[in-house]
């Protein structure tokens, strides 16, 4: 991984730290590595589809720290704690599970090995930790190991080649360049409740960072908005190439 100076040194100071979630060693890193990435099962696809859409995140991420970690929950038999202390298909610390824990069936219990909680729970995470701004170091929060966040990285690759991007647009990819066509609103998270972070001019140049994510009807890109660096989601009919 090619990272900068400025970022290892900035996290640095917390590599010694305790890890967040995962911890040092995830349940099935070391054979997953081994092993050509797996299929994911329907129900954990669709939730982490649907989290993606209700956090403003690309799902294929959560769905690669999914695979990465418990192989989409099938080294959690029992709910046993990992070497690291890791309970779960997503693989928390039970204290960082205690600040970030959803309880995403709406069932009344916040259950850090219910893939349904677990799934929201990670999103949760990781937004507090940069994502979709800045997925290097969200990753990185997540798991202190640069050589996990590359793994995390491939997979969610190999899960969008595969299944999709996540919506329903196909009009752009990770990196191209793009600018609006008219003013245009950019927000902290898909769906018109979302906050607005700045109306952007024609014209103003941006890159695509996320996406697609549908919600309200429209299509959303994540963007990063270059000259003013700022990161948000806009509707995929305002936008064009430059």
């Amino acid at each position: 991984m090619k990272d900068s100076l400025k970022r290892r040194s900035v996290l640095k100071s917390i590599a010694g730290m305790s890890m967040g979630v995962a911890g040092a060693i995830s349940v099935a890193t070391d054979t997953a590595k081994a092993d050509a990435t797996g299929d994911i099962p329907s129900n954990y696809l669709d939730l982490y589809r649907r989290t993606g859409n209700n956090w403003g995140l690309d799902w294929a991420y959560l769905a690669g720290i999914g695979w990465v970690e418990t192989h989409h929950g099938q080294y959690t038999d029992g709910c046993a704690e990992s070497s690291a202390g890791a309970r779960g298909p997503m693989q928390f610390i039970p204290s960082t599970w205690e600040a970030y824990g959803v309880d995403g069936n709406n069932d009344g219990v916040k259950r850090i090995c219910d893939y349904r909680d677990a799934i929201p729970g990670a999103a949760n995470y990781l937004t507090a930790s940069g994502a979709p701004g800045n997925w290097d170091d969200a990753l990185y929060s997540y798991n202190h190991s640069w050589s996990y966040v590359e793994h995390v990285k491939d997979t969610a690759a190999v899960y969008r080649d595969r299944y999709g991007g996540g919506g329903d647009g196909g009009s752009f990819s990770d990196g191209d360049r793009v600018e609006p066509t008219t003013g245009l609103n950019t927000r902290h998270r898909p769906g018109l409740d979302s906050e607005v972070l700045a109306t952007m001019a024609s014209g103003t140049a941006g890159e695509i960072m996320n996406g697609p994510v549908t919600k309200d009807g429209y299509t959303w890109w994540g963007i990063h908005w270059l000259a003013d660096n700022i990161w948000g989601w806009s509707v995929e009919r305002y936008l064009t190439h430059s």
